[in-house]
């Protein structure tokens, strides 16, 4: 499974944004504690990253077989 609860240097500042993965997907915007700011997907952009992320999971699945 994929780790839920990640974390994103703000482009701003710096300042860790943490924010959940499948909540970035589904169009969530998480601002950073210290200067407000937000990182967020697009809408053309969340198709693809998704996509991803599944081949991601699916490709360690294998890895975690053959052991």
């Amino acid at each position: 499974m994929l780790n839920q609860d990640q974390k994103i240097p703000c482009p701003v500042c710096k300042t860790p944004i943490h924010f959940d993965t499948y909540q970035l997907l589904s169009g969530t915007q998480f601002k950073c504690t210290n200067c407000d700011s937000s990182i967020g997907l697009s809408a053309e952009s969340r198709p693809l990253v998704e996509e991803t992320m599944k081949k991601f999971e699916d490709m360690k699945h294998k890895l975690g077989q053959g052991k």
